[in-house]
């Protein structure tokens, strides 16, 4: 896969006025859709304020997005979102966007990273599992799975 340079990657720069319709487009996406589990405007909210962002632009639109709360007293690090517009789907964005919050954990001395994906969500599954994540429990419709670093 060959990256594509017309996409730009920052950290932290998004709005909740960026956010918000991202996630309004990729809620399709979910399964189930994000907008039957959170009210997305609230979410958008409280992603800006609490959460360390990773993102993926295409011009000033915000095509892709991983959302982390991160915990370093407790040395813990929970995904709470990863979403890229369908039509850039396949160009290793998500990928880039995990390796840059992998990146963040690390280097803040986090040990162990979750996150909770539908258990339908097999392409979803497959991309975490590459990144060392297991199934640690099983909620409902829902897994919880976590990855643990290796942290000198």
């Amino acid at each position: 896969m060959i990256p594509d340079d017309s996409f730009r990657f920052s950290v932290n720069e998004s709005t909740e006025d960026d956010i918000r319709p991202h996630l309004f487009y990729c809620d399709g996406q979910f399964t189930p859709r994000l907008s039957e589990r959170v009210d997305l405007s609230e979410y958008s909210r409280k992603i800006r304020a609490k959460a360390f962002t990773f993102e993926a632009w295409k011009s000033r639109t915000l095509v892709g997005l991983v959302a982390a709360y991160f915990n370093i007293p407790d040395s813990f690090c929970y995904i709470t979102n990863v979403s890229v517009f369908a039509d850039y789907g396949g160009r290793g964005i998500a990928n880039r966007l995990l390796v840059a919050c992998f990146d963040k954990a690390k280097a803040d001395g986090v040990k162990t990273v979750s996150l909770e994906v539908s258990k339908d969500s097999h392409p979803a599954i497959r991309l975490y599992e590459k990144f060392g994540f297991q199934v640690v429990e099983h909620r409902g419709a829902f897994i919880f799975m976590q990855c643990l670093l290796n942290v000198s």
